[in-house]
């Protein structure tokens, strides 16, 4: 910890303020809704499948 007590205090409410702002939306890289997200793994067909990272010898492609 900082030694003056200021210091953490000024850096907690620093750090409070920014989470706020980004949590109400006027942060500095507000997000943005993506549109026509899939609803499940079905529905996408370029989805990652993870059990393809237990397999020792798949490489990708055909």
């Amino acid at each position: 910890m900082l030694k003056n007590p200021i210091f953490s205090a000024y850096s907690l409410l620093l750090l409070g303020s920014a989470a706020f702002a980004q949590w109400t939306g006027f942060g500095l890289n507000p997000a943005t809704p993506i549109k026509d997200v899939p609803k499940s793994v079905r529905e996408n067909p370029g989805v990652y499948r993870s059990h393809y990272a237990f397999l020792p010898r798949w490489f990708g492609g055909k």
